[in-house]
């Protein structure tokens, strides 16, 4: 018997969940479906540093988990030869903060972590820092990344489908596993009313010289991150705000900001600015959950609420899926409830 697989989503977290189920169950029909693809997706537009950000309350030994999976995977992108032209780079970083807080646990395999002390803090000239941290980290452009993903996937014989659902009763009939991927659609997907959109405003500019990232960390902080091609400044974190138009107060602050950390950017050529709505939620959700839909039974595993971590996390929380579904195919009554 051929299990049939439906993956909803084709942004990063969609395209790897398909990308890893069709490694690990190569026997699998996964079907992809979504209504919008690259580079229409929240994660083309994204500037891609590999940091956790923005996941809510979701437990700190899950937020390791899923950011070491996708760290390992790029790191190993990273060595191969493939590695650069698909988005990803290493650079270095300086985090900083007006607040002090615990050393982040992810201190324990990026490259180079070091705390600054007070003094090179002060060096930087903004009082309001009271914290900060150095380390080297990956950028992965989910632009350049996901084409090769929906490649891959299309060449292994997964099959595309243009839908926007209204809800999960509409695939119910044609597959046994749905992955639900739908990011900020899961609010109206599966009524899931602790998903939230957080509005995320950037520019992108011309600066070559550019070569090293700075978060502040701040409550009103900025931010700047280099990537192959340009450089994205930022930004904007607005909860629950819907409007994607750009703003001019907020792109007074973002150019402002940026320009009074690193002086050089105010020569630089502006390309375009963009507004993308981040998929928040109270806890990231990768969980499984029987259902019965119209007398079958369904087996649905939520992955969506990455927040403004989806292109930290996205490797690590395919793994879980999979394993997921591995525990689900291993049952012996799931596959009685099938024949």
């Amino acid at each position: 018997m051929v299990v049939k697989v439906a993956v909803i989503g084709a942004g990063i977290i969609g395209l790897s969940v398909a990308k890893v189920l069709q490694e690990k169950f190569p026997n699998l029909s996964i079907t992809l479906v979504a209504d919008k693809f690259s580079p229409g997706t929240t994660s083309d537009g994204a500037a891609g540093l590999w940091m956790p950000f923005l996941l809510g309350d979701t437990p700190e030994s899950d937020v390791y988990a899923y950011s070491k999976g996708t760290w390992d995977f790029l790191r190993d992108l990273w060595n191969s030869p493939l590695g650069g032209k698909l988005g990803v780079s290493l650079l270095p970083c300086l985090q900083t903060s007006d607040t002090l807080s615990p050393i982040p646990s992810y201190s324990d395999f990026v490259y180079g972590f070091q705390v600054l002390k007070r003094e090179e803090l002060a060096l930087y000239k903004k009082p309001q820092w009271k914290q900060g941290y150095r380390f080297v980290t990956f950028t992965c452009e989910g632009s350049k990344l996901m084409p090769h993903l929906m490649e891959q996937f299309r060449s292994k014989g997964g099959n595309v489908v243009v839908k926007r659902l209204e809800c999960l009763e509409e695939l119910a009939s044609d597959f046994d596993v749905i992955i639900n991927c739908s990011g900020i659609g899961a609010k109206e997907l599966v009524k899931d009313t602790s998903v939230h959109p957080i509005r995320g405003h950037i520019f992108r500019i011309k600066a070559p010289w550019q070569k090293s990232i700075l978060i502040d960390d701040s409550d009103v902080g900025n931010y700047v991150i280099p990537n192959q091609d340009s450089v994205v400044l930022g930004g904007t974190h607005d909860k629950d705000q819907w409007d994607i138009i750009p703003r001019k107060e907020d792109a007074k602050f973002i150019l402002e900001g940026c320009t009074s950390l690193f002086p050089s950017l105010e020569k630089a050529e502006i390309l375009y600015d963009w507004v993308g709505l981040r998929p928040g939620r109270s806890q990231l959700r990768v969980e499984l959950e029987k259902k019965i839909i119209n007398g079958k039974q369904l087996t649905v595993i939520h992955n969506y609420g990455h927040g403004g971590s989806g292109l930290t996390t996205f490797y690590g929380c395919a793994l879980k899926v999979a394993d997921l579904l591995e525990g689900t195919l291993s049952s012996e009554n799931y596959f009685a409830s099938k024949l």
